[in-house]
């Protein structure tokens, strides 16, 4: 992955520098915003932290990907003027363990070894009350 900047601007009210980038990754797909946040901080010498990429686009069957970055000075300026998802964006995700989805077979098989209520053993009577005896006549 070999990332050039095109064009890169101060933005001394916003506190914050603009960046059009320009990636050119030979037989690999487009990289992760990972990758473009790492290669930038490296390159320009900026705190991960501080780095968010606005928007990452290319066009179907090149292997170039156009890009706009925004680097700011402090944390302050970042969390005041970005949004909430957009700061989520950048965060690396925290995988979660994946849930033990139920086939329909097994909720199948769970449904039938339930627990059926017992019939009273042969033999023996149940007692009815005389309002059911009534009826039953």
């Amino acid at each position: 992955m070999e990332l050039e900047i095109a064009e890169k601007n101060d933005n001394p009210l916003l506190h914050r520098q603009e960046i059009q980038i320009v990636i050119r990754h030979e037989n690999k797909g487009t990289p992760k915003r990972k990758e473009v946040i790492q290669s930038l901080s490296e390159q320009l010498k900026a705190k991960k932290d501080l780095i968010v990429i606005d928007h990452l686009k290319n066009k179907y069957g090149k292997t170039e990907t156009q890009g706009y970055a925004k680097i700011y000075a402090n944390i302050e300026a970042l969390n005041r003027i970005e949004t909430k998802p957009s700061i989520a964006r950048q965060k690396p995700s925290e995988k979660k363990p994946p849930k033990a989805e139920k086939t329909k077979k097994e909720e199948k098989d769970q449904k039938e070894t339930k627990p059926v209520e017992e019939a009273p053993p042969e033999g023996t009577t149940e007692e009815k009350t005389p309002v059911e005896e009534e009826k039953s006549e």
